[in-house]
């Protein structure tokens, strides 16, 4: 999700890479690994039963099939234990090797990322600074996304002149401490504790150094590419390469699964049990914009959001992107999920507010990690 506008040169740039790949709306399955169980004796659910209750799922409800076409995939720490496409119909589906946009997908990685670059740790935790930057609490929320998408470098677009008024730099001195949701605070990290200012994913050169430093430290597995030099919302890459990002996580080869939650703010705003948030996309009423994610109570962690709504909260992690793709691990640490697809900027914009692309994701896709986790189709 991105605040005020997003994805303008960073889409035109998006034609050169994203890929077209058939699909027949099918869907593919294993019942190796991970839980197993007699569902119909009421015990878990095995994975047959899993498998199927998400198939059903995305073929047949209303809040899938109405997507446009998506890529869907669920698995464990292990690979993936079932994947397939969905949605209207009206396109070919992406698959898990076609390279998309995914936007606010990208605070998730990130935020890994300064858990490994910084050697985070019980014995060397994050200083408050460093913790009000991932959970968006610092001051920082004057960034324009527009200003980025022509930046050349990741401090060019921090020190940019925002058209609506002072720099994208600003940090309002009486907002520390209240959440504000905007990739100004991940692009001061980046600037002024990383030394990143110099970095940025030229796509006429040979040389992504910014996508480099990343994966040196998320794993030379993992290939992604910065269209633009924002790291709260500039990352193109297949879903199946979020997926291996998101394996590392629960296998513990990333600091990321020790701090899933962690340093987590109330996020939804202008209620009265959440005083401290100012803008944010999951509320009742933002200053910036319409109702989003309805009445949904979701805090906000260090990159990812926690999906826990005391009605419709299953206290999964997540971290929806603008354009339709959504990824999450469960509660349980145990699985992981994404449901994938690309939606251009031009029909995200002019969407109704119940109906921008990462919302329908989220509906969609929690509905299908609902059918997974106890085996029964909604």
């Amino acid at each position: 999700m991105y605040s005020r506008g997003y994805w303008h040169y960073a889409a035109v740039l998006m034609l050169m890479l994203v890929t077209s790949a058939c699909g027949n709306g099918t869907s593919q399955g294993t019942s190796s690994g991970g839980n197993s169980g007699s569902g119909s004796s009421g015990g878990a659910p095995d994975n047959q039963q899993r498998i199927a209750a998400a198939q059903t799922t995305a073929s047949s409800n209303s809040q899938c099939t109405s997507l446009t076409p998506f890529y869907w995939e669920i698995g464990d720490q292990n690979g993936a234990l079932v994947s397939g496409t969905g949605g209207d119909n009206s396109k070919t589906p992406p698959t898990s090797v076609t390279v998309m946009g995914i936007a606010s997908a990208s605070k998730w990685i990130f935020a890994a990322y300064v858990l490994e670059k910084l050697e985070v740790s019980s014995t060397n935790p994050l200083t408050t600074d460093e913790i009000q930057l991932l959970n968006f609490t610092s001051g920082y929320h004057n960034l324009y996304d527009a200003t980025c998408w022509l930046s050349t470098t990741v401090g060019g677009c921090f020190n940019a002149s925002n058209p609506l008024g002072g720099n994208n730099s600003d940090r309002i001195n009486g907002d520390i401490g209240k959440f504000y949701y905007n990739g100004g605070h991940m692009q001061a990290l980046a600037t002024n504790v990383l030394n990143l200012g110099g970095d940025y994913d030229n796509l006429v050169t040979s040389t992504p150094k910014l996508a480099t430093e990343i994966e040196t430290y998320l794993g030379q597995d993992i290939t992604l590419l910065y269209t633009n030099p924002s790291l709260a919302g500039g990352i193109a890459m297949s879903p199946g390469m979020y997926a291996t990002f998101l394996r590392r996580i629960l296998s513990g080869d990333l600091r990321m699964k020790n701090y899933l939650g962690a340093d987590a703010v109330c996020a939804h705003a202008n209620s009265t049990d959440c005083p401290s948030a100012i803008y944010s996309p999951v509320n009742q009423t933002a200053p910036g914009g319409p109702n989003d994610i309805g009445d949904e109570a979701w805090h906000y962690s260090l990159g990812h959001w926690v999906e826990d709504d005391p009605d419709t909260g299953d206290g999964s992690f997540s971290s929806p992107g603008a354009d339709g793709f959504y990824p999450w691990i469960d509660a349980s640490k145990t699985y992981y999920g994404i449901l994938a697809r690309y939606v251009p900027i031009t029909t995200a914009a002019s969407a109704p507010a119940d109906q921008k692309p990462y919302i329908t994701s989220v509906y969609c896709g929690r509905l299908i990690r609902k059918a997974w986790l106890s085996g029964n189709p909604q």
